[in-house]
C-alpha cells in the first residue's frame, strides 16, 4: 500500500529543526501538514514527503493520525505533549461495558513500528470510527472491520463472498448505522446491508481470529475483541447451515461460529 503524501516544511525536511506543529487537512490533499516552529510558512516552503517516513523519523508524531479532520496539533518542544489547537478533542479511552474482561492494547503501541497500512488503519478509525480490511491470504475472499469495538463497544464484523466493492460497501452501510446507534447481535437478522438480500450475524469462534482476522489481532493485540459473520442465503433464502445450500457456495462462505454447516 502506498503512503499518503505529507506536506513538511522545509526546515524539518533538511533536518534543521523539529515538528513543532502537526494538522489533518479538512478536505483535500495532502492530508498531513508537519512544522516546526519557525514563521512564516508557505507553499513554496513544503517539500513532499509520507506520513509514514515522518512517523518513522518521529513516532511522536503519530498522534495526528488518531484525529479526525480539521484537527490542528502543537507542542512546545521536542518530547513535548501534543495539545489540540484545533478541532475537537477525542474521547478517552475506557474499558468496554460490554466485555471487560477482554481488555484490548489498542494500537499504536509504544516501539512498534508503523507502515503506510497501519497509519491508514489509524487515520480511518480516527475519521469515521472503523477501517475495512480486504482479506485474500485465506484463499476464500472476505473483508472485515477494524475500529467498531474500540468506537462503538461493538463487534468487529467479517463478510464473506461477492466483489471487493460489494463487501466495503456492504460493511461501510453497516458501520454507518452502528455509528448511528443500531447494534447486531447473535443470532439477529438485517436487511440493508447487502443490497439484494438479508443477512443475519454469527459470533466468530476464537479458533477462527488467526486466520481470518489476523490484522484486526494487530490492531487490537491479540484476540481481544468480539467478531461476529454476516452470513448471507442463496437466492431461494437457505442459510449455509440448511439443507439444500449449495456446496458450491458454502465454499465461498466458510461459517466460522461454533455452529458448522449441515
Amino acid at each position: 500500500m502506498s503512503s499518503d503524501p505529507a506536506a513538511v516544511c522545509s526546515h524539518v525536511a533538511e533536518g534543521e529543526a523539529p515538528i513543532l506543529y502537526a494538522a489533518r487537512a479538512r478536505e483535500g490533499a495532502p492530508e498531513w501538514l508537519f512544522r516546526c516552529e519557525r514563521a512564516p510558512h508557505d507553499v513554496e516552503d513544503e517539500r513532499l514527503s509520507s506520513l509514514e517516513e515522518v512517523v518513522g523519523r518521529d513516532p511522536s508524531t503519530v498522534e495526528i493520525a488518531l484525529h479526525p479532520r480539521g484537527t490542528v496539533l502543537a507542542r512546545a518542544s521536542v518530547g513535548g505533549r501534543w495539545h489540540v489547537k484545533e478541532g475537537t478533542l477525542p474521547l478517552p479511552g475506557r474499558p468496554s461495558r460490554r466485555w471487560p474482561s477482554l481488555d484490548p492494547r489498542f494500537a499504536p503501541r509504544r516501539g512498534e513500528p508503523l507502515d503506510a497500512r497501519d497509519l491508514r488503519v489509524l487515520a480511518d478509525v480516527a475519521e469515521v470510527g472503523w477501517h475495512v480490511v480486504q482479506a485474500v491470504e485465506t484463499g476464500r475472499s472476505h473483508a472485515f472491520t477494524i475500529g467498531l469495538f474500540r468506537s462503538f463497544d461493538h463487534p468487529e464484523v467479517v463478510l464473506f463472498g461477492f466483489g471487493p466493492e460489494i463487501r466495503e460497501a456492504a460493511l461501510d452501510r453497516l458501520g454507518a448505522r452502528v455509528r448511528a446507534g443500531e447494534r447486531f447481535e447473535d443470532g439477529g437478522v438485517a436487511d440493508g446491508i447487502l443490497a439484494d438480500r438479508p443477512v443475519t450475524f454469527r459470533v466468530v469462534a476464537r479458533r477462527h481470529y488467526l486466520a481470518y482476522l489476523g490484522y484486526a489481532g494487530w490492531y487490537h493485540g491479540g484476540p481481544r475483541f468480539p467478531a461476529l459473520q454476516a452470513v448471507w442465503p442463496d437466492a431461494e433464502g437457505r442459510f449455509p447451515w440448511e439443507r439444500w445450500f449449495s456446496p458450491a457456495l458454502r465454499e465461498a462462505e466458510p461459517i466460522l461460529s461454533e455452529l458448522e454447516p449441515a
